[in-house]
């Protein structure tokens, strides 16, 4: 990408981008100041209750934005749970016929993992419009940072971790979230979890949409070989029913052949059950066999850097310099499809 390109928002689930104008109008004018232009697909602005759009709407939005050659990235206004009701509804052929890049997170998971399954093109497991980037006063450091790496650069990627991070709740209802900055605290950084090297293709997505979504549909990309990457939703889900959802993917084709585990910072987890969470984590790497790694700044918790889903990375955990996560291959989050 390049300044004048044009990003296309599209609201594959949930009606944020009208229930929310002035979130959307942050939004809007943190990608203007990046130099870029914005285009807000013609069902993105809708509300029908849950969902922004009918099905069969919001599929087009996407379709028309993959088709349209002067967009050069499309990005989700926020999450939901609906975006899997659009996957029946995607010409995943003309998808392939002009790769870009694809963003976002929680459940748009769904959209994500079927376009690489049936694509190969790289998507980017990132910021949405009305969460992250349209934070007050602005986007976090971080956050900015990163996106700018994973739009704008080129060449191979070495994560680093944040220096502080926020899961503070301002409600965008009543606008509080216009009335002063989130709350940040000191990061804990990452945590070893299990220690090991590994390489693979990264493959992110939100755990409860995996588990509830994805898993034993024909969308679902196989886990051979991959470094899988899961987040908890900001419904902070209890650890039984975490554990219900990793038990889910011992049954997942390919999963006995995945190569490492990242694990992303939990928002509003007490410290008590960031510790039972770990303990899990621990538990099933030991099972495979695998490094893990967690506390990772993406999703539900504030900054967030994208995850490439489809580019090879290696990951080191608890090495003589640290533990280490890094891109092999370069400039493969633009859209194009993997090598």
């Amino acid at each position: 990408m390049k300044t004048g390109d044009t990003v296309a928002v599209v609201s594959p689930s949930a009606p944020g981008v009208a229930r929310w104008p002035h979130r959307t109008e942050r939004g809007r004018q943190y990608l203007e100041s990046l130099g870029l232009r914005v285009k807000f697909m013609p069902h993105s602005q809708e509300n029908h209750g849950l969902v922004s759009a009918p099905a069969q709407h919001r599929a087009a939005d996407i379709m028309e934005a993959f088709e349209d050659d002067s967009v050069s990235a499309i990005i989700a206004a926020i999450g939901g749970n609906y975006s899997r009701e659009v996957l029946p509804h995607l010409d995943f052929n003309l998808i392939a016929d002009h790769p870009k890049i694809f963003q976002g997170y929680s459940d748009a998971t769904t959209l994500l993992w079927a376009i690489w399954k049936h694509t190969r093109m790289i998507t980017l497991y990132g910021p949405a419009l009305l969460t992250n980037l349209a934070e007050y006063p602005k986007p976090l450091t971080f956050t900015d940072f990163w996106l700018r790496t994973f739009w704008f650069a080129s060449g191979p990627i070495h994560f680093q971790p944040a220096d502080t991070w926020t899961d503070e709740f301002l409600n965008f209802d009543t606008k509080d979230d216009l009335k002063r900055p989130r709350h940040q605290y000191d990061n804990g950084k990452w945590v070893d979890l299990r220690p090991g090297q590994a390489e693979g293709r990264i493959l992110a997505g939100c755990l409860e949409t995996i588990a509830h979504d994805i898993l034993d549909d024909a969308h679902c990309p196989d886990f051979a070989g991959t470094i899988l990457a899961v987040e908890l939703s900001d419904e902070s889900p209890s650890i039984p029913s975490v554990e219900a959802s990793l038990e889910k993917l011992n049954h997942a084709k390919g999963f006995a052949q995945i190569q490492g585990l990242l694990v992303g910072r939990p928002a509003r987890y007490s410290a008590a059950d960031r510790n039972e969470l770990w303990d899990r984590v621990r538990a099933l790497a030991a099972a495979y066999d695998i490094p893990a790694l967690g506390n990772l700044d993406f999703g539900h918790s504030d900054p967030f850097c994208p995850l490439p889903i489809g580019t090879r990375v290696q990951l080191s955990v608890g090495g003589p310099r640290g533990s280490m996560l890094q891109s092999v291959e370069s400039a493969t989050w633009n859209g194009i499809k993997e090598g």
